[in-house]
């Protein structure tokens, strides 16, 4: 084979329909993957807190019975209006400083068991397509991982958000408001003062019923619209041309064997080839591939964020809606009902049928638009940053 030949066998393009090789997590360098991530996920966060405002808002209203939820640019106009632009920022720091811990378990079990259940998935030699069950069940395990952290800052959060709305008195006559908080230190004390430390836990159940299978939805569709939309890109679309690491050190090691200068015996040389190539995986068998540049991998993956997100929110949001009231009324409301009678006791039940009575079953979707929208959009900027700082944290092979 001449070397003529081997460059042209082996510049074949990467096979339309093919998923670019993932950055796997033991192919990480952690301490860089976590510390530049802990500062682009806090400013991702910064950007799209108001959104998250916004949409507990809406689920929470509840003023008069039957009514709709207030418009997304009034809560906004309200919002501005009373506190100014830092009152969409509430309970913004008890956010940040509360999922740092809770990210690193998630991202640490979401990479491990995606990695575990994949190779599952290639032992039971189950197609592509079917590889979209490993990453729903990573989104699912790491998210019930870290939601022993994860309730007590939303609920800290939350009740920060609504501090001043008004809602629906516990035993159904009239409305009360919310009371405030100082800072999130306040909140929590406040919080165990009143209702205990299952006060940070109220909805647990909840929580776990509703952001479980909803990570389970977004990473299992994330994947699967991912190989949709690379099964729709055209081989070797904006592709980069990278080297077959076999061939290049069989190659490199047939070149070192001759002396400086000295012309690569064609035997010696054909033989190395051959080693080399044998050693490739099959999808790289032609020793170099061309592989899609990093335009097209951003776009597929905010394609497929996009995607996933919207369906995610959208059959999520009842459960979430249901799990936000409970976590955020429940309490407040019967301590402030509690001087006229009977303590009421909230569960999930009794906070669903409650909603089906004030606002029937569109109730249920309260919120939905700002939800898509913010789990979209949410979705989709932290899968990119999170996939950028893979590929910028990878540990070089040479090193």
């Amino acid at each position: 084979m001449s070397s003529t030949d081997a460059d042209r066998v082996a510049s074949g393009p990467l096979a339309a329909g093919s998923v670019p090789k993932e950055v796997t997590w033991d192919g990480l360098d952690k301490r860089k993957f976590f510390v530049v991530g802990a500062g682009m996920f806090s400013c991702v966060t910064c950007m799209l807190y108001p959104l998250t405002v916004i949409k507990t808002r809406q689920m929470v209203d509840g003023s008069a019975v039957g009514s709709r939820p207030p418009p997304a640019m009034s809560i906004v106009k309200d919002i501005v209006k009373e506190r100014g632009i830092p009152g969409l920022y509430r309970g913004f720091g008890t956010i940040v400083v509360g999922t740092l811990p809770i990210r690193f378990v998630y991202l640490s079990t979401l990479e491990v068991v995606k990695a575990r259940a994949r190779l599952v998935c290639e032992a039971l030699d189950l197609p592509p397509m079917a590889h979209g069950i490993a990453d729903a069940a990573g989104g699912a395990t790491a998210s019930m991982c870290s939601q022993v952290l994860g309730v007590p800052v939303d609920i800290i959060s939350q009740r920060q958000m609504v501090q001043g709305v008004a809602v629906r008195a516990a035993s159904g006559d009239g409305t009360v408001r919310l009371r405030g908080y100082r800072n999130g230190v306040h909140a929590l004390r406040e919080i165990i003062a009143a209702e205990g430390v299952r006060g940070l836990y109220r909805g647990f159940g909840a929580s776990i019923a509703t952001l479980v299978p909803g990570s389970a939805i977004w990473w299992g569709f994330y994947g699967t619209y991912q190989r949709v939309f690379w099964s729709l890109v055209p081989a070797g679309l904006g592709g980069a041309r990278v080297r077959d690491e076999g061939l290049h050190r069989a190659s490199g090691t047939a070149r070192a064997s001759n002396g400086p200068g000295e012309e690569d015996p064609s035997m010696e040389f054909k033989a190395a080839v051959a080693r080399g190539m044998a050693a490739s995986s099959a999808r790289s068998e032609t020793g170099v591939q061309t592989e899609p540049g990093e335009g097209t991998v951003i776009g597929v993956q905010v394609a497929s964020g996009v995607c996933a997100g919207a369906t995610s929110g959208f059959l999520t949001t009842p459960l979430d809606i249901v799990k936000t009231r409970l976590q955020v009324l429940s309490g407040p409301r019967a301590a402030a009902s509690a001087g006229g009678g009977e303590r009421v006791r909230h569960t999930f039940w009794s906070t669903a049928a409650e909603l089906y009575r004030e606002h029937g079953a569109l109730g249920f979707f309260r919120g939905v638009r700002p939800r898509m929208t913010s789990v979209s959009i949410w979705g989709t900027t932290m899968v990119t940053t999170y996939e950028f700082l893979k590929r910028t944290s990878k540990i070089d092979a040479e090193s």
